[in-house]
């Protein structure tokens, strides 16, 4: 969707390979699709058309070009996640869902967390959804 979170997510990839040349880098397929209908429009005012339909076809258009994989740098479009999660059958990585877990490990189950997000993704409660997986009467 956003070209600079695709873009920032691949150079992480990069980075994050210990490669001594071109060949020990992973191999990407990346869909960079901003024309993804307006996930805040459907979310939070129930029109245009439904971004979850699209985000499904996309991650069924990577695993049919041999994608084992799949990563989604958008925080917002990740309350589609059940959605692309349901149309293939290869791992979502939910960077949502991994964050809440990880910041969980880190701060136990009454600590606080702050999250650095859109207000859109503050709205949704999408973190705070996340976080209560992991947490015991805490409020978010």
């Amino acid at each position: 969707m956003g070209p600079q979170a695709t873009v920032m997510l691949q150079q992480r990839l990069i980075d994050a390979v210990a490669a001594m040349d071109d060949a020990d880098h992973i191999p990407l397929i990346v869909d960079m699709n901003p024309q993804v209908p307006s996930r805040l429009s459907w979310i939070l005012e129930g029109r245009g058309e439904d971004p979850g339909k699209v985000l499904a076809e996309m991650a069924q258009r990577l695993v049919a070009a041999g994608a084992e994989a799949l990563a989604m740098p958008c925080n917002t479009a990740h309350y589609f996640a059940s959605q692309i999660n349901a149309s293939v059958d290869v791992p979502f990585f939910d960077m949502v869902a991994m964050s809440c877990q990880a910041a969980s490990e880190i701060v136990g189950p009454r600590g606080k967390v702050g999250i650095l997000a859109s207000p859109a993704t503050d709205r949704i409660s999408l973190f705070q959804k996340a976080l209560r997986a992991y947490t015991k009467g805490t409020d978010y």
